[in-house]
């Protein structure tokens, strides 16, 4: 921050001052339906009220819209009347006449009204008020309607910028450094330049060790007392004004060949200093003398890399002016006159004011640690106009005055509280909408709208009606049901905002927006409810169908699901019982037609198995016995006679009875197979008490006589009768 003492002899000089009323013209370039004004209210909201010889219009903060009104409908007077009239009904209905007609004009819908009986209007005419065109508002605002020329504006009267022309002392400081004893140093094509209290010492290569060039470009005090001087062909290094000498940086430091042309510098520390240029910047360490990247540019050199200005606020924060945009803590500013930055200035009040491309902006000072700003642009209505500002050009004076230079030979200084506007918060008036780019008439604002599907392209415009200052006025705006969060609109000079929302899905919507003035409080929200209905097929009814149809397609599949499910089950079990059946086949056939009975080719289970082995073993061990019978085998397997027999008639398909005989018969082949017993006493060792019965039951299973099943063996009938 530089500050610049003023002197006595500066202050007599000749500065252009002025307490200022501005005025505005007002035409049919600006929406007026002609230029011939001769009636002009105030509605309760702001808006002003212009009858233009019968059309009627509305101003929307910027120019003007026009009120449809239905001549035919309004009351047609019995007879001429001179001049024209206004008389309020309440707060909200204005009576109007001119010369043939009488209207009524409804404030809260901001449309005219017919249904009114003839009786009462008749029985205004004799308390009209005489109207004109010529009408003071709530700001002190006086307008004035003219026959050809539209309406007249002139402000409530301020204090604006100053002007400053010439040769003039203060331009030359703003463009000059001061140092921390009130120095004065200027960078020439010649060498360098200090004045102290009026004395003037020029530094050039005849008498500054190892200067490398007269042309200087910069020069930064750094904090202890050397200062860091460039020239023209950016060859940097140190300066020791006591001792005449400068020290080169460019030797040990190699890399600062890569920029083209090094503008400015800012101390960031006691050991850093911001160097920047016009193809990017770095942080050099003064201590040190090493280099290091500066944070911040990969966030701002993905917008450019021609740094203009940087300053350190009243929070050490830095703010970095670029070919494209103000960045502070990596952050970009939004919102300022113009985006090419080209000089910052911070006040006693910690505000940061920014020149631009375009005039100048002020960025307010919220006092957070988190960067927290709002912005104030200013127009020709505050003796700012909007010219670009020269680089690095501006300065802070002792009586707390900011000056900036526009040329060598024009600049412009105020106080800030010259361009603040002390003034409550101006309510924020909804002026249009527009829906998929068709606008609604204005009555329809003052309710809940209620769209269609596909009717989701919003667009709002607003004002706060601010004729005074309309640049000082700033608004934010959310759409609640989509966004929670504040936003800055684009603007037109701050006389008109406009936002627009997009392919919005179906749901209810409040849109919200608020504005100040200058640093003030924010307003009270204005709000308008839209409601987007669903597509049909997206409605309660129509979900409550899907939910219908999905259950009784759920149940459906559930259905085919269980009937496939058991339809499988039937089949597997088909199958087990085939397979089932053909195990206990191959179990019967093994059964009867192999001598050796195998409990484990005729039990399909180890249950099965195990009351074979039992039974077997049973049998085995009364083989001999004639009267062994089926009580006896239930008993020694510890069965009853009836489980016995359904079990036996289920695994093989016999009788308890026909499983002993089979077995007495099955030993008995083996026996004539495996030994020479004679036939007699084969019998009697499987349980037969006469040869007669034996050889009967035997060739009922065999098919042969014992005799006949043995001759395999070698011997003949013969033998086996002798036997």
């Amino acid at each position: 921050m530089i500050r610049i003492r003023l002197y006595v002899t500066l202050l007599c000089m000749s500065v252009l001052v002025s307490i200022h009323a501005v005025d505005k013209q007002w035409t049919v370039a600006d929406g007026l339906p002609t230029g011939e004004v001769h009636q002009i209210v105030e509605l309760p909201n702001g808006q002003m009220l212009v009858n233009c010889e019968g059309v009627f219009c509305l101003s929307d903060g910027k120019g003007f819209q026009t009120v449809p009104c239905n001549y035919n409908l309004a009351y047609r007077m019995p007879h001429y009347l001179s001049g024209y009239g206004q008389q309020w009904q309440g707060d909200s209905l204005l009576w109007l006449h001119d010369f043939y007609r009488i209207y009524l004009f409804d404030a809260r819908i901001r449309s005219f009204r017919y249904d009114v009986e003839k009786r009462l209007t008749e029985g205004l005419l004799n308390s009209f008020s005489p109207s004109s065109a010529s009408v003071t508002d709530r700001q002190g605002g006086h307008w004035k309607g003219t026959l050809q020329n539209g309406i007249t504006y002139q402000s409530p009267p301020r204090q604006i910028a100053e002007k400053i022309e010439g040769n003039h002392p203060l331009i030359d400081l703003a463009r000059s450094t001061t140092d921390s004893h009130g120095s004065i140093w200027r960078c020439k094509s010649d060498g360098l330049e200090c004045e102290t209290n009026g004395v003037i010492v020029r530094y050039n290569k005849t008498n500054v060790i190892n200067l490398p060039h007269d042309k200087t470009t910069f020069i930064t005090e750094l904090p202890d007392r050397r200062f860091l001087l460039c020239d023209s062909l950016c060859y940097l290094g140190y300066f020791y004004p006591e001792r005449k000498e400068y020290v080169l940086l460019n030797n040990r430091l190699p890399v600062l060949g890569q920029y083209r042309h090094l503008v400015g510098a800012c101390v960031v520390d006691d050991e850093w200093t911001l160097v920047y240029s016009q193809n990017g910047a770095f942080l050099l360490n003064t201590k040190a003398d090493t280099i290091a990247p500066l944070p911040a540019a990969k966030v701002i050199e993905r917008y450019t890399d021609k740094y203009n200005c940087v300053v350190r606020d009243s929070q050490k924060r830095l703010w970095i002016g670029t070919q494209n945009g103000l960045f502070c803590e990596g952050r970009s500013i939004a919102g300022l006159a113009n985006n090419c930055i080209r000089s910052l200035l911070p006040d006693a009040g910690g505000n940061i004011w920014v020149g631009t491309s375009c005039g100048i902006s002020k960025i307010i000072n919220r006092q957070s640690p988190t960067l927290s700003y709002d912005v104030v642009n200013f127009s020709p209505d505050d003796g700012i106009p909007a010219v670009s500002m020269m680089e690095r050009a501006a300065c802070l004076t002792d009586d707390g005055h900011l000056l900036f230079v526009i040329t060598p030979t024009h600049a412009v200084q105020f106080l800030p509280e010259w361009l603040s506007v002390e003034q409550q918060p101006l309510s924020v008036v909804i002026t249009a909408m527009s829906v998929n780019g068709e606008p609604l008439p204005l009555q329809q604002l003052t309710q809940r709208i209620t769209l269609a599907h596909h009717q989701n392209y919003l667009i709002f415009q607003f004002s706060a009606l601010n004729y005074a200052t309309p640049s000082h006025t700033r608004y934010r705006y959310r759409l609640l049901g989509l966004e929670n969060e504040w936003q800055q609109p684009v603007t037109h000079d701050g006389c008109l905002g406009e936002v627009e929302y997009r392919a919005l899905p179906s749901g209810t919507y409040t849109f919200e927006v608020q504005a100040a003035i200058d640093d003030g409080k924010w307003g009270e929200p204005t709000r308008q409810v839209v409601i987007i209905r669903p597509p049909f097929w997206l409605t309660w009814w129509a979900k409550t169908l899907y939910a219908l149809l999905g259950i009784l397609l759920v149940a459906a599949l559930a259905g085919i699901y269980l009937r496939r499910k058991q339809q499988k089950m039937e089949r597997e079990n088909d199958n087990r019982v085939n397979q089932l059946f053909e195990l206990r086949e191959e179990a019967r056939h093994q059964f009867a037609e192999a001598t050796n009975v195998d409990p484990q080719k005729i039990g399909l289970n180890i249950e099965e198995q195990q009351l074979t082995e039992r039974m077997l073993k049973a049998i085995e061990n009364h083989m001999s016995d004639a009267d062994y019978g089926v009580d006896q085998l239930a008993q020694d397997v510890f069965m009853s006679r009836s489980a016995l027999y359904t079990k036996l008639r289920n695994m093989l398909g016999i009788s308890p009875a026909d499983f002993i005989r089979n077995v007495r018969l099955k030993h008995a082949a083996n026996l004539l197979t495996d030994t020479q017993l004679p036939i007699g006493e084969i019998a009697d060792l499987v349980g037969y008490n006469t040869h007669k019965a034996f050889a009967t039951n035997f060739k009922k299973m065999f098919g042969m006589l014992p005799s006949e099943y043995r001759m395999p063996k070698g011997l003949s009938p013969q033998d086996e009768e002798q036997s």
